[in-house]
């Protein structure tokens, strides 16, 4: 558990390792028969998160839909693990005002984290949608601090959360040993050298041996494609 939140990376790609075509679209690498269960995967935590990339050029809701937990009612007394808090990892508060996210944040809370030096203009505007903005600090590679911003997901009451990309959230997680668990969900087809690149955007270990990898691996099939889960151990960290 990272700094008081349990940390859950859930990635989809290709056999080729993309995460989009060439065009940058994404919809749908994987088939229904995965969307639903990464639905299911949201109503079991508290909250569900993704990079400002992934917001901005997929405009996603991050509701839970079609299972258990349905969080697209607005019923006020429902429990907080049917309706998963929304957040979004966005240095620069790039997240338009007329996103679905935003939108919605009203009826379903809405967390954006941003660095220090955000315009406040844009907290503002934000904010005065319903959107709770949190501050933290900036880390090595100008990006946002990735413990920093758990440390204050865990103020606000987030105890877990399922992160689902993109990839420079990703590689913040990984390279920080922050994620616990991961879900990886592999579409039996392949994008090719000039589709978006790495799943995961950080430099990688040595060595194979020093590779973060899940430790007794679950592997299912979702239809077409293929499922693999679990708890995470990253050995470079435990010599």
């Amino acid at each position: 558990m990272a700094n008081g939140v349990h940390v859950v990376l859930k990635l989809a790609l290709s056999l080729d390792g993309r995460i989009a075509a060439r065009s940058g679209k994404s919809r749908w690498i994987t088939g229904p028969v995965a969307r639903t269960r990464v639905h299911a995967l949201r109503a079991r935590y508290a909250a569900v998160g993704v990079g400002i990339g992934t917001a901005l050029a997929d405009d996603p809701e991050l509701t839970v839909r079609d299972v258990p937990g349905d969080n697209t009612i607005t019923d006020p007394a429902a429990e907080p693990s049917s309706r998963p808090v929304r957040v979004v990892f966005d240095s620069k508060l790039r997240l338009p005002v007329t996103s679905k996210l935003v939108q919605s944040a009203r009826s379903t809370r809405t967390l954006v984290l941003c660095s220090d030096e955000a315009a406040s203009e844009r907290s503002s505007a934000l904010e005065n949608c319903g959107v709770d903005v949190l501050r933290v600090g900036r880390g090595a590679q100008g990006s946002l601090d990735m413990g920093l911003a758990l440390t204050a997901l865990a103020r606000a009451s987030i105890a877990s959360i399922l992160i689902e990309g993109g990839a420079a959230v990703a590689g913040a997680l990984l390279s920080g040993c922050y994620a616990d668990e991961l879900h990886a969900f592999i579409a039996p087809l392949l994008l090719g050298p000039d589709g978006r690149a790495c799943v995961v955007g950080w430099a990688g270990p040595d060595a194979p041996a020093d590779a973060p990898r899940i430790i007794d691996p679950v592997i299912e099939r979702c239809d077409a494609d293929v499922y693999v889960y679990g708890r995470l151990e990253y050995p470079a960290t435990n010599p």
